[in-house]
């Protein structure tokens, strides 16, 4: 899997590059470095290996740092002499997680050896080729998402306990998690209530929860390093008439955004299936549909972002995105409205694309009737 993961990658390369980002190496290598690099060069070759240097080959893959040079007997730090790995490249390109000061050092290094070779920042492409999820991927964002399910269920019954506050029902969330299998958290939990839930991002506190107002449970972990993200808005009892008018139209937003994906996937012809939905388009029907109740002032977020080894990922669901939705990609549909000194209502799910559907990971209710508890 990791081997041809690689050698797609090495196709579309023109130039020579050096990986850094932790998540970028796990995925073209499967293996997790606390501080190493990883040079990836052009190649159509067949049998580029990352231990052709041992056979007196020049690699198409090399390892960098980590402490691996010393496990491989070697005397010297491969990046200081990083140009002997370039051949004959007039360009060396750095993905944007480098620091200046690495940056700095590693031109520097080449320009010391004697090399013309020109090094520039870019956007990692490993970012854009980890949109689309392969089979295996898709597996492990499925069984993150289970433990979700399966964590939200013990919320419902652990929120009716009397005095709960935000941080306790927050601390009870992940560590469920944790008990379920889950190797680490997506994302500290958030739990917002009344007031607290008109802060889309807010940090859970010994405020206790109070019947009647609005409770947003935002959670996710992760699952083999694959990340879920969660959110519903649930009531104690009973629910304030307007945040019942705002819960309704955002649940409207909601399936509304997953219907517009579709019609458009599903009205293109078979061949054009392919060039997908704008990203941004389907942000805009969020807000056209919020517009409504006249509630889209109060959307103050995107509506979604893609999700994998980590929480944000492209595709980015944002207003002007361009960025194409298209089959093989895991993101999430949240849009909320958060009403000033009265709460906020969040709905959200990881949703991904196969043959022009929406298919959702799990299925928990976002009615209105099924989250008042």
């Amino acid at each position: 899997m990791y081997n041809s993961r690689l050698k797609k990658f090495q196709a579309q390369l023109e130039n020579p590059i050096l990986i850094k980002k932790k998540e970028n190496l796990f995925y073209l290598t499967g293996r997790s470095f606390m501080h190493g690099y990883l040079l990836v060069k052009p190649t159509t070759r067949k049998d580029a290996e990352v231990n052709a240097e041992r056979r007196g080959k020049k690699p198409s893959v090399v390892f960098f740092g980590d402490g691996l040079e010393k496990a491989e007997g070697l005397k010297s730090d491969r990046l200081k002499n990083i140009a002997l790995y370039l051949d004959k490249a007039q360009c060396l390109l750095l993905e944007d997680e480098f620091t200046f000061a690495e940056f700095t050092y590693i031109k520097n290094k080449i320009k010391d050896s004697g090399f013309k070779i020109k090094v520039d920042h870019v956007r990692s492409p490993v970012n854009h080729l980890r949109q689309i999820k392969d089979a295996d991927e898709i597996v492990n964002v499925k069984k993150s998402m289970q433990i979700v399910e399966a964590v939200f269920k013990l919320v419902r019954k652990e929120i009716k306990k009397p005095g709960m506050t935000e941080v306790q029902l927050a601390q009870f969330i992940q560590n469920s998690g944790l008990k379920m299998g889950a190797n680490d958290l997506s994302f500290p939990a958030i739990v917002a209530s009344g007031v607290n839930a008109a802060v889309p991002h807010h940090t859970p506190s010994n405020k206790r929860l109070k019947a009647g107002e609005s409770i947003i449970l935002d959670f996710g972990f992760k699952y083999k390093n694959y990340c879920s993200d969660f959110t519903r808005t649930v009531f104690l009892k009973k629910v304030q008439p307007k945040l019942e008018v705002a819960y309704n139209q955002v649940e409207k937003a909601y399936l509304g955004s997953m219907e517009y994906i579709e019609g458009s996937l599903l009205g293109q012809p078979q061949k054009a299936a392919f060039k997908g939905v704008k990203a941004g388009d389907v942000y805009q029907k969020a807000v056209d549909i919020l517009a409504e109740k006249k509630l889209d002032r109060y959307f103050i977020h995107s509506l979604g972002h893609g999700t994998g080894l980590e929480i944000h990922e492209l595709p980015n669901l944002s207003p002007n995105s361009k960025d194409i939705l298209a089959n093989g990609m895991v993101f999430s549909i949240e849009p909320g409205v958060y009403l000033p000194k009265l709460g906020g209502i969040r709905i959200e799910d990881l949703v991904y694309l196969k043959d022009g559907r929406v298919e959702k990971f799990i299925k928990v209710s976002t009615t209105l009737k099924d989250n008042i508890l």
